[in-house]
């Protein structure tokens, strides 16, 4: 589905915050990205949603050429593509209803299809009872709920997630973690970027790890490498 070849990126005249990247995700597959602080966590996820263009290096998504495109040819892959951002970018004078439903509807589904579809995801999040409200008058943790929502509702072949369980405790956390484990089961590719080092322990998947814009890819351990070593004979 994706494929980076010796891709660089720079921000002006500076030098590369990502050099050499290359990886391939297959279709229906689920990636951690992580690193340290100013790895480039975030311009990474900023070239996989095609919110900016590599300086060098080749991409391919859903097996077309990214470079050779034009913005207006990118739209339908970007249509593909769902997108939690960290600063979530709800529209403030729409209720959560109206957030979640808004993909929905710029896609001309019918209004009873949406209604269905977007009261059950958001009881699914935990936010049966916050439909009509406001995102100022909702916690950050619910913000972010409804963010999930908004980027799963359309059901994308590709969503990406940044620190998606960051202002949730742990019990939602995992209980999002396991709705993208279920839309990754439908086929869905997931690429989630975290510090969670407990969660990327829990649902054991590959790492994308990246250090000082240098990636690397990390499996996830076996079955039988997880589980502790027996105990010693007592003397």
């Amino acid at each position: 589905m994706i494929r980076y070849d010796h891709v660089g990126l720079r921000y002006g005249i500076g030098p590369e915050v990502l050099s050499d990247i290359t990886f391939a995700l297959a279709p229906g597959s689920f990636h951690f990205l992580t690193g340290p602080s100013g790895a480039g966590k975030t311009s990474l996820m900023t070239l996989l949603y095609l919110g900016r263009r590599p300086t060098r290096g080749i991409v391919t998504m859903f097996g077309q050429n990214i470079g050779s495109m034009t913005r207006e040819q990118m739209v339908p892959i970007r249509q593909r593509i769902g997108v939690v951002f960290q600063d979530f970018r709800l529209l403030n004078h729409l209720s959560g209803f109206d957030n979640v439903a808004l993909p929905l509807r710029i896609a001309g589904r019918p209004e009873k299809e949406i209604r269905n579809n977007v009261e059950e995801l958001m009881h699914w999040v935990g936010l049966g009872d916050h439909m009509n409200a406001l995102p100022d008058t909702m916690s950050g943790g619910q913000q972010q709920r409804i963010a999930i929502a908004r980027a799963v509702i359309t059901r994308p072949r590709l969503l990406l997630a940044d620190e998606p369980t960051g202002n949730l405790d742990d019990e939602i956390g995992f209980r999002l973690m396991h709705l993208f484990e279920q839309l990754n089961r439908m086929g869905t590719t997931i690429v989630i970027a975290t510090h969670n080092v407990a969660m990327m322990e829990k649902f054991n998947h590959p790492r994308l790890i990246l250090d000082s814009g240098h990636l690397r890819v990390e499996q996830p351990l076996t079955p039988a490498a997880l589980k502790p070593e027996p105990a010693g004979d007592a003397a």
